[in-house]
């Protein structure tokens, strides 16, 4: 796969402009022409950034764009596909959107694993030697062949670690990795990851061991019994007198109380007459509604009498003031006037007898009036003797036979301190035996947990980038290098420059570099030149051992750094390189590179 054109619009001064690319390109122009917005519109289709810009921020994109939009189309050719692939990204205030025909392309599937070394290559060089070295490994050399006896990987670990027996450590470590497969460093890399992961829950197992003994209670200075049935038994014991005394002692009070309240109600019957009261009163009572009846009836006689008298009365006044004067003729009837002055003196004789009957039944009515008090205070006495009596009656049916005293001299507050003792020395015993049961146990557990974390850190040590895995890689390293030399020495013409690759098993050791005349240079120390001709051959050995599907290199002012006869000799080695697509772009003519020029 290659880059067949690339349309930019919006990036830097690039408006609408489309270029073409075969399998070796010059882009040369003066400074400031757009050369390197090529190479970043190339990276940003591929990538979905610039190096040297954030990622994932349109805002950090639209720097690079006057006109606030960028339009980016790349188109790619495969041989092994019926049509072109193409890559649109647009990103402008409000909008960022990438897309690819065919729609089942994925970018990531075209870059793979070669983002960082091929497209950013800044980024890569920059990171720890540490990093390097595990980039390298897992992601650039080829991976490395062999059998790995773990058994025996594992044991020599851990010669130093002061195992009792080694051998079940070892075949708890070997338990751990039995599924890692693959090639050998395949299977380092994933034990690595295992023991890494075991690693950190054995040091949760051993926190976890130790927050349990930590929390077992020891009670140094009991002397209490020492035999748990004993002290149940005890327990039981003074629970059942302190409860047998609380009952007695509530069964007394209220027996107490009663003979108490029986003898207040009693000494309230006497006051009352006792029997001979009641039965005075029962029958004082009986006379009384005797008596009230009586007068009740008296009184009702005598009303009626004195209404009669009254109508009489009433008769008689109506024909003396008529003067005889007849009510139905209106005239005056001598016969009636003859008898006036007889009724009058008849009604005189009536009212005195009138007024004497109304005396007596006032008098009566007070008569019946205090009858009636005294029937109700009579009554009330009766009522009272009554619920007193029924209180006595109650009382006595209640009170039983008192329970038995317990046998015991002491109170219920010494059998509650007793039982508060008795219960402590039962906790402080409990603890004391859980604590001597456990801590033995705990503390072995926690010990070979310990040993464990030992051997794992150990293991996590041996197969670490600095480890094993250093030590299966060293001749892909070497292998690596002698192929960068192949291309270095054809294009400076040097046998005395060869690429050399410092792999230790000591931490932040690992370079890379060039040896000169027998003496090691580290990259950071190189010339210009050597650098870029050492990224070159770096960069096309990564290529040629990586997956992806483009084969490409972008080089950023390179020839600026070289002398003519490196540049011829550079491009002559370029074009005996199959298989990958060069972009190169510079400010330097070079003569020999009019068939590849691209010209801003």
């Amino acid at each position: 796969m290659k880059i067949k054109s690339i349309y930019i619009d919006g990036l830097h001064n690039a408006v609408s402009k489309t270029y073409t690319f075969g399998d070796i390109n010059y882009i040369f122009g003066n400074n400031g022409i757009g050369k390197s917005t090529i190479l970043q519109a190339i990276q940003f289709a591929l990538l979905g950034y610039i190096p040297g810009t954030a990622k994932n921020s349109k805002e950090a994109l639209l720097r690079h764009s006057p006109k606030g939009e960028i339009d980016i189309q790349i188109c790619l050719t495969d041989t092994g596909m019926d049509s072109d692939i193409t890559i649109h990204r647009k990103v402008t205030s409000k909008v960022t959107s990438v897309d690819t025909v065919p729609g089942n392309v994925y970018i990531s599937d075209i870059i793979q694993d070669i983002e960082l070394p091929i497209f950013n290559f800044n980024e890569f060089v920059g990171q720890t030697a540490n990093k390097l070295k595990e980039y390298f490994i897992k992601n650039i050399l080829p991976t490395a062949n062999g059998e790995l006896d773990w058994q025996a990987i594992l044991t020599e670990s851990i010669l130093e670690c002061a195992f009792q027996d080694r051998d079940s450590v070892v075949n708890q470590g070997l338990e751990a990795i039995a599924n890692v497969s693959g090639n050998a460093l395949d299977q380092v890399i994933a034990a690595n990851a295992i023991f890494k992961e075991e690693q950190s829950f054995n040091k949760s197992e051993v926190q976890r061991l130790q927050n349990t003994i930590n929390s077992l209670i020891h009670y140094d200075d009991y002397s209490g019994p020492t035999d748990i049935d004993e002290i149940n038994s005890k327990l039981l014991e003074a629970s059942s007198i302190r409860d047998q005394l609380i009952k007695y002692e509530s069964a007394s009070a209220a027996t107490q109380t009663a003979k108490e309240e029986l003898n207040r109600l009693n000494a309230e019957i006497n006051s009352l007459g006792g029997q001979p009261g009641y039965d005075k009163l029962v029958a004082d009572l009986s006379e009384l509604k005797q008596k009230s009846s009586e007068i009740a009836l008296a009184i009702s006689t005598k009303t009626t009498t004195l209404a009669s008298m009254r109508t009489t009365d009433s008769a008689a006044d109506s024909i003396i003031q008529s003067k005889g004067v007849c009510p139905y003729t209106k005239s005056v009837c001598q016969s009636i006037v003859a008898k006036i002055d007889d009724l009058r003196n008849e009604s005189v004789t009536k009212k005195a007898n009138i007024l004497e009957l109304s005396n007596e039944i006032a008098k009566l009515n007070t008569d019946l009036q205090t009858i009636q008090i005294a029937t109700r205070k009579c009554e009330s006495g009766i009522s009272d003797f009554n619920n007193t009596w029924n209180r006595i009656v109650t009382l006595e049916k209640t009170m039983g036979e008192l329970p038995q005293r317990p046998l015991t001299t002491k109170s219920v507050f010494e059998l509650d301190q007793e039982i508060a003792t008795l219960t402590k020395d039962k906790e402080k015993l409990q603890a004391n035996i859980q604590y001597n049961a456990t801590i033995k146990d705990l503390t072995k557990m926690k010990y070979d947990a310990e040993l464990y974390g030992k051997a794992l850190a150990a293991w996590v040590k041996k197969t670490d980038t600095n480890g094993l895995q250093t030590t299966l890689m060293v001749t892909p390293f070497d292998a690596l290098a002698a192929k960068m030399t192949t291309y270095i020495d054809k294009m400076y013409n040097d046998n005395n420059l060869k690429a050399h690759f410092v792999v230790s098993s000591k931490a932040n050791s690992f370079s890379f570099g060039l040896i000169r005349n027998e003496v090691y240079i580290p990259y950071d120390l190189l010339s210009s030149g050597e650098k870029c001709l050492y990224t070159l051959a770096l960069m096309i050995c990564i290529t040629n051992n990586s997956k992806c599907p483009l084969k490409l290199l972008l080089c950023d002012d390179m020839f600026d750094h070289l002398d003519a006869k490196a540049i011829e000799s550079t491009f002559a080695t370029l074009k005996n390189v199959s298989g990958i697509q060069f972009i190169f772009a510079g400010v330097k003519e070079c003569a020999n590179a009019s068939d590849i020029l691209i010209t801003v």
